[in-house]
């Protein structure tokens, strides 16, 4: 009996077709094994029972790294007469060119380094032991290195490295039968370090030691990555991390730290069975942890109660490490700009600050930032990942649809320009891009404005069967995203802000209606405002403006992003209460009260992230974001030290939060007003425990979402709240939040796909565009 089988997922650059041709062997089938682009085919001949339980077996055991979707299995679509396969066994056939035209393909990301290339990499009698670009058929770089699909040697940046003999014997049978990066000490790009101070060049082993040696005396040194190149350095030292955020321009944001192993994380830091699982994924993205004990140099964390630890993901970083143990690593570039792939432009950029250099001679092709995530527990012990930024090890992986788009529609998305991502949709998947930054930058821009296109090619959107394309933006008339959605051609979209937002949310849940909680920043209104605090009414990819924090003048433009003094000034103004001492001096405050009464330099803004910096001044926790998001950062802090130092039956204890809440209704919208909560946080500032008024503070922020969603729920029947935007990164008000609305019966949603920040603005743009279009 003969069928064809088709598997249908990620099932390219992971070994899937040697994992077929093995299990192949196992059921005693003849036939062969190709990709299609994004799809496995197999031709199987042999008994039916076999072939049954091969397929059964496909749909259930797969290599690590790749995702299956679908099985098919058919009698009926072989070409070839039964007994007619012109080869005894089974065999790998070359990729083809072909592609399915329904379906965008899936191609897995970089693979960080698997435990059997580990163990490899450290054992002495093997041929790869101390081989630092270590990968075999489940590990490597993937997505970094590819030009276009399908996924062959050739359509790599490994294309120039031809095997040694002993590598093409093990290319075609074992663990690396059909491994496109394979490589050794003999044949593969070697690692080379190039020295700070004389200019010197050493190799393979030397290059190793040196790096270490410079690393170990206090030095900084650039490595090439598996998405770009890092900056490395001990955090042990005080004065070379003064250094290191010195050549960065980061004053005060943690640095993340790579550790040899999960072992000596644990010392340092609370590890959960979830967060261990994170660590050691093959994405091996940065967790954040919470700290048990910091041993580091007071300016590497500072006073974060987190430390960002991560383990190596190649055979470089964990060589270091095995003799480093710790690790500073971090993005090789100057904060905001995006990270560096090229050779040449890091080393002329960095060579003249730094100590040296360890690179290889493979081509990096995008760069591919860190991912980083945190493990949220809500109160009920439910543990889930929450994506701060998704980059290497997660991009391109798409989100599956329960529901497909729009028959015959791409969809490209252009995100916002704070936290830039871009995505494209098609059939019944989205794939969002990597994290590229704020377009601010003409770097981030040109490389976005690159990247699409790439993006374009590998994925074949030329080839999809598609009748038009729509171009999605934000809103806001001056982003740089919209004039490059502008300049796409096909038919435009614009989506606000905020609504995509809650749009990430309702894709990841499949919902076409919910209730809105949007908190962040920023984001362009319908009214020309700035908004960023929003209740939506969200229904078929249409939106109503339902409810928001009141709106309070804000001066100062992109300073009062930063200084938080000036939020403070702004607000406490706005509500008639006296300003502090502590908030600026005279001078500075009658500029202010200037500008606000005669409107120079003003505008109007709901933003929830400027409510937080305000409060953070005036209880005097932070008054300047010398990083973004840092005042809201160590208000959270304070909150929670509050509530780890109080009994559960304690922490509401003379906490007046009825009476600070105020929710007035005006042109058919709930707007809270912050007056009376103000007066209290700044009446008590000095005279109340600071945790204590900082949980206030979330509290009533929490209690005043829960009393504005049972009014809408009131109004519309909705009993779904989707909770998105960067302000609920923030585990203490969303917990509070998500207790608050469960304990009411709404039925409560947030980001786990997609981060709740900017970068997932792209992927709810998509998902609202289709549910316009299905609507038509």
């Amino acid at each position: 009996m003969k069928a064809l089988i088709r598997v249908t997922g990620a099932v390219q650059g992971v070994g899937y077709r040697p994992f077929v041709a093995e299990l192949a062997n196992k059921y005693e089938l003849r036939g062969e094994v190709k990709n299609l682009g994004g799809i496995v085919e197999i031709t199987a001949e042999g008994d039916g029972d076999k072939i049954s339980s091969f397929a059964d077996e496909l749909r259930t055991n797969s290599p690590s790294g790749s995702i299956v979707l679908r099985v098919s299995l058919d009698y009926s679509k072989c070409n070839e007469p039964e007994g007619q396969i012109d080869h005894s066994g089974f065999r790998i056939v070359e990729s083809s060119g072909e592609f399915d035209k329904n379906y965008l393909p899936v191609f897995p990301p970089d693979i960080g380094i698997c435990p059997t290339c580990m163990k490899e990499l450290l054992d002495k009698k093997d041929r790869r032991y101390r081989y630092p670009l270590i990968s075999c058929a489940s590990c490597g770089p993937r997505f970094s290195i590819l030009k276009e699909l399908p996924y062959d040697r050739e359509t790599t940046t490994m294309d120039v490295f031809s095997m040694c003999p002993v590598c093409e014997k093990e290319y075609r049978s074992g663990r690396r039968r059909h491994a496109q990066t394979i490589s050794c000490h003999d044949c593969g790009p070697q690692i080379v370090f190039r020295s700070g101070n004389d200019g010197d060049f050493f190799e393979k082993e030397d290059a190793l030691s040196q790096a270490t040696r410079v690393i170990r005396d206090g030095g900084i040194i650039g490595i090439k990555g598996i998405g770009g190149y890092q900056l490395a350095a001990s955090p042990y030292n005080y004065d070379t991390v003064k250094r290191l955020r010195l050549l960065k321009g980061r004053e005060q944001k943690p640095f993340a730290v790579m550790f040899d192993s999960v072992r000596k994380i644990e010392q340092f830091c609370f590890v959960s069975e979830l967060e261990k699982k994170y660590l050691e994924s093959s994405a091996r993205p940065i967790v954040l942890l919470d700290k048990k004990e910091d041993p580091f140099a007071e300016n590497v964390c500072g006073d974060s109660r987190q430390i960002g630890g991560f383990l190596p993901s190649s055979g470089v970083h964990r060589l270091l490490t095995l003799e480093l143990s710790e690790l500073i690593v971090t993005s090789g570039n100057i904060s905001g700009e995006p990270m560096i792939t090229d050779d040449t432009v890091f080393a002329d950029k960095f060579m003249d600050s730094i100590d040296g250099i360890l690179y290889y001679e493979r081509d990096i092709l995008r760069p591919l930032d860190d991912s980083v995530l945190q493990i949220y527990r809500s109160e009920d012990g439910y543990e889930c990942p929450r994506f701060i930024r998704r980059a290497r090890g997660y991009v391109p992986l798409p989100m599956f649809l329960e529901k497909p788009l729009k028959d015959k529609i791409l969809y490209e998305a252009y995100g916002a320009d704070l936290k830039n991502s871009f995505a494209i949709g098609f059939g019944d998947r989205i794939i969002q891009s990597q994290f590229f930054g704020d377009m601010e930058d003409y770097s981030v821009l040109k490389l976005q404005r690159n990247e699409l296109p790439e993006f374009e090619k590998i994925f074949r959107t030329d080839n999809l069967s598609t009748e038009k394309k729509i171009a999605i933006s934000d809103m806001h008339p001056g982003y740089h995203s919209a004039v490059l959605a502008d300049e796409a051609g096909g038919e435009r979209l614009k989506i606000q802000h905020h609504h995509a937002h809650i749009g990430s949310v309702m894709a990841e849940n499949a919902l076409t209606e919910c209730i809105g909680v949007a908190f962040d920043g920023t984001g362009y209104g319908t009214d020309n405002t700035i908004w960023g605090s929003e209740f939506l009414i969200c229904r078929s990819g249409d939106f109503e403006r339902a409810g928001h924090f009141k709106s309070v003048r804000i001066a100062g433009s992109d300073e009062a992003m930063k200084n938080a003094e000036i939020s403070a000034f702004c607000y406490l103004y706005d509500s008639g209460i006296d300003i502090p001492d502590h908030i600026l001096n005279e001078s500075e405050k009658g500029l202010l009260k200037a500008a606000l009464q005669n409107n120079i330099n003003v505008h109007k803004s709901s933003g929830m992230g400027r409510l937080f910096d305000a409060v953070s001044c005036i209880l005097g926790v932070c008054n300047y974001n010398s990083y973004e998001g840092e005042c809201a950062i160590k208000l959270q802090n304070k909150a929670e030290d509050y509530l780890k130092s109080r009994k559960s039956d304690d922490i509401v204890k003379n906490l007046p939060i009825s009476e600070l809440i105020r929710i007035n209704y005006d042109n058919e919208e709930y707007i809270p007003d912050m007056q009376k909560l103000l007066g209290y946080l700044t009446d008590n500032a000095n005279r109340k425990d600071t945790g204590m008024l900082a949980y206030a503070f979330h509290n009533v922020i929490a209690q005043i979402t829960l009393r504005v969603c049972l009014k809408l729920r009131e109004m519309t029947g909705l009993n779904s709240i989707c909770l998105s935007g960067g302000v609920f990164t923030n585990r203490v008000l969303l917990s509070l939040c998500e207790r608050l609305l469960v304990n009411d019966g709404f039925v409560v949603y947030y980001n786990r796909v997609f981060p709740t920040n900017d970068q997932g603005i792209s992927a709810g743009q998509i998902y609202l565009a289709d549910l316009k279009e299905k609507l038509n």
